[in-house]
């Protein structure tokens, strides 16, 4: 695990709670827990920044709790985070390296 992996975090929408939960990564990366039916926010304290990456499968009411929800997940870690969407398919070269599919 690098240094910057220990700088994040991964939650979960969690259905059955319409909210989310925080995901236990351990040793792994994040890009092996992305499911396209799935959203999921992932929180970079090195950064600064909340990105909440919507599977392409997902619904429009799904989004919409994700965007209700990152501020109360900003509030809980750091009140100066950005908030930022990333769809899948549409991961910028840096969002990329933060879940594991570029290594630097």
């Amino acid at each position: 695990m690098n240094e910057l992996e220990k700088d994040l975090m991964l939650f979960e929408y969690d259905e059955s709670v319409e909210g989310f939960e925080k995901v236990k990564v351990g040793d792994k990366e994040i890009r092996e827990f992305l499911n396209s039916n799935l959203i999921y926010i992932v929180l970079n304290r090195y950064n600064k920044e909340i990105l909440i990456w919507h599977g392409s499968n997902t619904n429009i009411r799904m989004k919409f709790i994700a965007t209700q929800e990152a501020p109360k997940i900003r509030d809980r870690y750091g009140i100066d985070f950005k908030i930022s969407a990333v769809d899948e398919g549409d991961e910028s070269s840096e969002f990329k390296e933060i879940i594991g599919i570029i290594s630097e």
